[in-house]
C-alpha cells in the first residue's frame, strides 16, 4: 500500500507549475483559435453567399437566375490556416515565457527553503518574476536572516548558559570532594559557601524561566493601580544594608503629585531592583546613586543613574542582551547572571513600556524606562 502511495505521489508530481501554466496557456489559445476560425469561417460564408446571390455588374439587370453558391474561397481557408498557426505559435511562445518566469523563482524559493530546513541559515535569494514573487523573496530573505540571527543567539545563549553553570557548579563538586576525603570540616564558612553557590544556580535557573515564559508569551501580568513614591521607597529600602557596607549614597528625586501608575507590582519592583542592583555591581565605593520619577503625558519614566565608569559607546547597544559583558574578562564574582538588564527589557516591554540607557565612559550610566498611567487617573 505504501508503495502504491508514493508512485502515485510521484505521478502527481511529474508535471509542475511551469508544465501546468504552460499547457492551460496552450488550451486556451487552441479553443480561441479554433472557436475564432470557425467563428470567421461561418460569416465569411455568409458574407460569400451574400455578395453571390445580389451583386450585378454596373449598368446590367439584375439576372433572373442566381449562380449557385460555391462555398468559401479556398485561399480564404489558407488565410484561416496560417492566421491559426501563427496564433498557437504566439500563444507557445507566451506561455513558456510566463511559465519560466513563474517557475524558476519558486523553484529557486523552494530550494532556499530546502536549504534552512537542512540547517544552512542565511540562505538568501535574488530573483525576479513580479512583484507578487519579489515581494514574496524579499519576505523570504527577511526570514532567513533573522532565523540566522536566532540561531547565532540561540549558540551563544547555549555556551553562556553551559558557562554559567560550569563555574558554581565546578565550586560545588571541588568542596563536596574535599568534604568528603576529609580535606575541609563542614563548618559554617564552607556551609556558607555551598549555600551561596546553590543560590547562584537558583537564580539563573528562575531568571532563565522568566525569560522563557516571556519569549513564548506566557508571562503573566497582575497590573493594578500603583502609587511610585511607596513602589521607590519599598525598592530602596532593600539595599540599604548593601549601601552602607559599599559607602555608596542613594538619593531619590520625586515629585509630589505623581499620578498613579497601571501595573503588575510584582514585576515592577523586579524591573527597578535589577536596575539597582545593575549599578551596584559597577559603581566605585563612595558612588552616588539616582532613583527618579518624571510624568509625561502618556504615563511616567523611572531612571536609575550612577556616576560610576560608564559604558563604552560600542557596548551600549547590546547591554540588554543575555549574558552580555562590556568587561569580557569579568567573572560572577559579585553574585550576578547576567541576565538583570534582559530580564528587565522583557518585563518593561511586557507591561507595555519602553527601556533604553544612556551613558558615556568614565561619565556614568542611566537606563530609563516608561510605566503608562493608571486609565482612572489618566486624562
Amino acid at each position: 500500500m505504501r508503495k502504491k502511495r508514493t508512485n502515485t505521489s510521484k505521478k502527481r508530481r511529474k508535471f509542475g507549475l511551469g508544465s501546468k501554466l504552460f499547457l492551460a496557456i496552450m488550451a486556451v489559445a487552441i479553443v480561441c483559435v479554433v472557436t475564432s476560425a470557425v467563428l470567421a469561417l461561418v460569416l465569411a460564408s455568409r458574407e460569400v453567399q451574400h455578395r453571390l446571390e445580389y451583386s450585378t455588374p454596373p449598368g446590367q439587370p439584375p439576372p433572373l437566375i442566381r449562380p449557385p453558391v460555391r462555398g468559401v474561397p479556398p485561399w480564404l481557408w489558407i488565410c484561416f490556416l496560417v492566421a491559426g498557426i501563427a496564433g498557437l505559435v504566439l500563444a507557445m511562445g507566451l506561455s513558456l515565457f510566463m511559465a519560466n518566469r513563474i517557475s524558476k523563482p519558486l523553484g529557486a524559493l523552494t530550494a532556499a527553503t530546502s536549504s534552512i530546513a537542512d540547517g544552512e541559515y542565511g540562505k538568501t535569494v535574488d530573483v525576479a518574476g513580479g512583484r507578487e514573487i519579489e515581494e514574496l523573496a524579499t519576505a523570504f530573505n527577511q526570514l532567513s536572516g533573522k532565523l540566522a540571527k536566532n540561531e547565532v543567539l540561540r549558540q551563544n545563549m547555549v555556551a553562556d548558559i553551559a558557562h554559567e553553570l560550569r563555574t558554581p557548579l565546578t565550586t560545588l563538586r571541588g568542596d563536596f570532594e574535599a568534604l568528603q576525603d576529609g580535606l575541609l570540616e563542614p563548618d559554617s564558612e564552607v556551609l556558607d559557601n555551598l549555600m551561596g553557590d546553590v543560590l547562584m544556580l537558583s537564580r539563573l535557573v528562575e531568571d532563565l524561566q522568566q525569560l522563557t515564559l516571556a519569549d513564548a508569551g506566557q508571562l503573566a501580568l497582575q497590573c493594578e493601580s500603583i502609587d511610585p513614591k511607596a513602589l521607590v521607597d519599598d525598592v530602596t529600602s532593600r539595599f540599604e544594608n548593601e549601601l552602607s557596607r559599599k559607602s555608596v549614597s542613594l538619593d531619590v528625586h520625586l515629585e509630589d503629585d505623581l499620578e498613579r501608575v497601571d501595573a503588575d507590582r510584582f514585576r515592577l519592583t523586579q524591573v527597578l531592583s535589577n536596575l539597582v542592583k545593575n549599578s551596584l555591581q559597577h559603581i566605585p565605593e563612595g558612588g552616588v546613586i539616582t532613583v527618579s520619577a518624571t510624568p509625561t503625558e502618556s504615563g511616567l519614566v523611572f531612571a536609575v543613574s550612577d556616576n560610576g565608569p560608564g559604558i563604552d559607546r560600542e557596548d551600549l547597544p547590546f547591554i540588554f542582551e543575555r549574558f552580555y559583558r562590556t568587561d569580557k574578562s569579568r567573572t560572577r564574582s559579585t553574585g550576578g547572571t547576567g541576565l538583570g538588564l534582559a530580564i528587565a527589557r522583557t518585563l518593561v516591554n511586557a507591561g507595555g513600556g519602553r527601556i533604553w540607557a544612556e551613558s558615556e565612559a568614565g561619565e556614568g550610566t542611566t537606563i530609563s524606562f516608561t510605566v503608562p498611567t493608571s486609565p482612572s487617573n489618566s486624562v
